[in-house]
């Protein structure tokens, strides 16, 4: 009779080595005792798996977020044709006719809201008034009264103290006191024909005052008729000496009076004229001048 064979038993590598151990310290198997064999399968060495490797999701902001997004949205409307062989600038075409240029001298259109921009056109220059550079001022010692309406006479019985046109350095009326001495108030005009130039009667007279005055330096008033009514004209500032009036004397339009100075309180060489209604009112002389043809 054959015997059967023995029975096969699966054993880990573990169960195996404890049988071994086992066997070893025990008794011997008699002659001819069946032992069981244990088949050793063999055992795959386990494989460490490595530690997922952390990753972290970096926020995408600035430039590179808006470079993907403008990316993704706008590549159907990206047409291009053949191989580009330069490395110029690269134009990328957006929706609504909008272009954008990468290069740095790159031109962008918008055509859908386009707009120029232009230099605001330049102001007009307005010429500045022209100011004379005389200083001639002077000051006046009667109280400040309102002119009052002048008729016109015309007949050339007035006439200016000077030919033709004559700057004003300072006119009648309200003003800012040049000097210390000098009033708010001007009673007078001041004209600047320019030091030496002669002066003429404003009108046929005679002669109330000549002489000196602390604020008019040199000086001469002449009384008239005109219109039947006192008007007198003064005359300040002369150069000293140059007049040769004297009370009483008669003069006629234009008679000589004397020169232009800077005598008394005054500023530069000009003369100071008054024209005073009734011999005390002073009004504006060019007013005058024009209500009577002059």
């Amino acid at each position: 009779m054959i015997d059967p064979l023995p029975t096969t038993v699966h054993l880990t590598r573990r169960e195996a080595l404890a049988a071994e151990r086992r066997h070893r310290a025990g008794p011997h198997q008699a002659v001819g005792a069946t032992r069981p064999i244990a088949v050793i399968q063999p055992v795959v060495p386990a494989v460490a798996r490595r530690p997922a490797m952390r990753t972290a999701s970096l926020p995408l902001v600035g430039a590179a977020a808006a470079l993907l997004m403008f990316t993704v949205n706008t590549t159907p409307a990206v047409a291009a044709t053949g191989t580009p062989t330069t490395t110029g600038p690269v134009t990328v075409i957006a929706p609504h006719g909008q272009t954008f240029n990468t290069g740095s001298t790159g031109v962008v259109v918008a055509a859908r809201d386009s707009y120029s921009v232009t230099a605001p056109a330049p102001r007009p220059v307005v010429a500045a008034p022209v100011i004379s550079t005389s200083v001639g001022t002077s000051s006046s010692a009667n109280a400040a009264v309102a002119a009052p309406s002048l008729p016109s006479t015309g007949g050339g019985l007035v006439r200016r103290p000077f030919p033709g046109l004559t700057k004003i350095s300072s006119p009648f009326g309200y003003r800012s006191a040049p000097c210390a001495g000098c009033t708010s108030f001007h009673e007078g005009t001041d004209l600047t024909p320019g030091a030496g130039t002669p002066i003429g009667a404003v009108a046929a007279g005679t002669v109330a005052v000549s002489g000196w005055h602390s604020n008019y330096g040199q000086y001469v008033i002449i009384d008239h008729q005109i219109d039947g009514r006192k008007i007198s004209s003064l005359y300040g500032h002369m150069q000293a000496g140059s007049s040769p009036l004297h009370v009483g004397d008669t003069v006629a339009a234009g008679t000589f009076v004397g020169l232009v100075g800077n005598t008394g309180i005054s500023t530069g060489a000009h003369l100071h004229l008054e024209i005073r209604l009734d011999g005390t009112l002073p009004v504006d002389p060019m007013v005058w001048f024009a209500a009577h043809g002059a």
